[in-house]
């Protein structure tokens, strides 16, 4: 069994001993070996029984591979998951031949063809009552399937799949905004946030008009849901929308606006590093989320960075990866404190985050 975790080790060492002159003469060799280990972890993960750890590695495969071998192998997977994060990730990697291989997931093709500029005009698309088949041969410009998906999404009949949302936003056709906006007030509760804010993307005063009553009387985890969401959108009237909330009465939607509006900037780091010790598990996810979000538009300083590092041990795996995405994308790999005493086995989330990370790292310098 790969020992990962000693391996991963490698990666970060010189950011911990940065002045040990042993650790810079043997830089090359580490470093090597490192990439070597952070490749295997990957390809370990490429063939978990778990599809979203299998579909997390091979996206991350494809991307630091021109080999077509893991993108074909991560295409043919049977797993909808797996083809759905190829198709979101590696969009213009996937060929018409692709597209119209049998038992290809129509979400999936459904992604590709709503961010090509170039969409197959032609595709036998097998005809089911499925919303998702009838966007793909709406999105290849039959108007027949054309109204009948904009008909299917303002009576509100759009089933619980989120990349369903983002490809009904993206597929470019007329009246979409209008017909989310409709929709939104129509469907099952758990679809109703995320169509509001799709719609006002596409159709902001329709939108906003859907999503205020969405709101209106919404039960705190939606309106946490709609912090992240909002957070995440950052435009105009998102960051009016959080700063009303940040002032709302006390509570775990407060908290979740105030540490919105670090990561966009209005408010001081200090309120996301203070969320890191709350006694609630989301909030310290979303803290440190938030904590990542600034790191992309500003360096985080030496403090903030170590206080991320303390709370990569937190006992919540979702914090865990929370914590490692945020080290990574404002930091680098070598920051994320690995831990030398995890037994041996298969790579979890967090590890295939650092593997990846490292290679893309490498890979881009010797460009």
């Amino acid at each position: 069994m790969l020992r990962w975790w000693p391996l991963v080790l490698a990666m970060g060492c010189f950011s911990v001993h940065p002045g040990v002159d042993r650790n810079r003469m043997n830089a090359h060799s580490q470093s090597t070996r490192a990439l070597v280990d952070a490749q295997q972890v990957l390809e370990l993960a490429a063939r978990s029984e778990d599809p979203a750890l299998r579909a997390q590695a091979l996206s991350l495969l494809v991307a630091t591979s021109d080999d077509e071998q893991w993108l074909n192998r991560a295409w043919m997977d049977p797993s909808h998951t797996v083809q759905r994060a190829i198709a979101q990730s590696h969009p213009f990697r996937l060929s018409d031949a692709h597209l119209l291989r049998p038992g290809a997931d129509g979400l999936a093709v459904g992604w590709v063809l709503a961010v090509r500029t170039s969409p197959v005009q032609q595709i036998d698309w097998t005809a089911t009552d499925d919303l998702s088949d009838d966007l793909v041969r709406a999105l290849c410009g039959n108007e027949a399937s054309q109204k009948v998906v904009l008909g299917l999404v303002r009576e509100g009949m759009v089933p619980p799949e989120p990349l369903l949302v983002n490809v009904l936003a993206r597929s470019g056709l007329p009246e979409m905004g209008s017909a989310l906006a409709e929709g939104a007030m129509n469907a099952e509760d758990e679809m109703r946030l995320p169509m509001a804010l799709a719609a006002q993307e596409l159709a902001p005063e329709a939108g906003r008009t859907a999503l205020v009553e969405v709101l209106r009387g919404a039960d705190e985890m939606t309106r946490l849901f709609a912090v992240e969401a909002l957070t995440r959108l950052g435009d105009g009237p998102s960051l009016a929308w959080l700063r009303r909330a940040a002032h709302g009465e006390p509570g775990a939607v407060r908290e979740h606006a105030r540490m919105g509006l670090v990561a966009l900037g209005v408010l001081r780091l200090d309120v996301a590093v203070e969320g890191l010790s709350s006694s609630d598990r989301d909030q310290r996810a979303w803290a440190a989320a938030c904590l990542g979000l600034a790191g992309v538009k500003r360096p985080l300083p030496r403090g903030v960075v170590a206080a991320l590092q303390s709370t990569w041990r937190d006992e919540s795996d979702a914090v865990r990866r929370s914590v490692t995405q945020a080290l990574l994308v404002s930091v680098g790999p070598g920051a994320v404190p690995v831990d030398q005493t995890r037994s041996p086995g298969e790579p979890d989330a967090v590890s295939v985050m650092v593997s990846g990370k490292w290679i893309q790292q490498d890979k881009a310098k010797s460009k």
